[in-house]
């Protein structure tokens, strides 16, 4: 997969007077994680770990989980977008069982809810929201998860992601 990078800091330095100091004036290069990326989250200390790919963009929101024959058992798919609004999910063409919580941007979980394969019935966030998560069925209720529950550092690991 192809890593995409930005650059950081002042680039002034690199055609401006010369550096007494080594290294002065060198853009740092930061990671961008876009759709497909895989991210850790936490809840509890560390002690509830689910790997989430990211769906940051139209394409891969629009796309999410559909057409998967499975998922395993601690992973899932983060859904982030640029400003907060109500979402609306549905199941077409998805094949596996999923339950979606919706997140404010502090990590909380607002909202927990369970969506058949296939129903093409609308699920709304109750809450404006940037964030949603999707699990195979019953993973937030198996891990003692409930509305209130806070993912660990949740805007220092997710806060800087770019959606499009």
């Amino acid at each position: 997969m192809r890593m995409n990078f930005k650059r950081t800091g002042s680039l002034g330095t690199l055609f401006g007077a010369a550096c007494v100091s080594a290294g002065c004036g060198s853009p740092r290069l930061e990671k961008i994680l876009g759709p497909g990326h895989v991210l850790d989250l936490t809840l509890r200390q560390g002690a509830i770990k689910i790997e989430v790919e990211l769906a940051t963009d139209e394409p891969s929101r629009s796309r999410g989980l559909m057409y998967r024959e499975e998922m395993p058992a601690d992973r899932g798919m983060l859904f982030v977008w640029p400003e907060g609004q109500k979402r609306s999910f549905w199941m077409r063409n998805t094949r596996i069982p999923l339950s979606i919580a919706f997140i404010d941007d502090e990590g909380k979980i607002l909202q927990i809810e369970d969506m058949r394969p296939q129903d093409e019935r609308h699920t709304w966030s109750k809450d404006e929201v940037r964030y949603a998560l999707e699990t195979n069925q019953g993973w937030f209720r198996k891990n003692g998860l409930e509305v209130g529950s806070l993912f660990d550092d949740f805007p220092k690991r997710v806060g800087g992601i770019h959606s499009r």
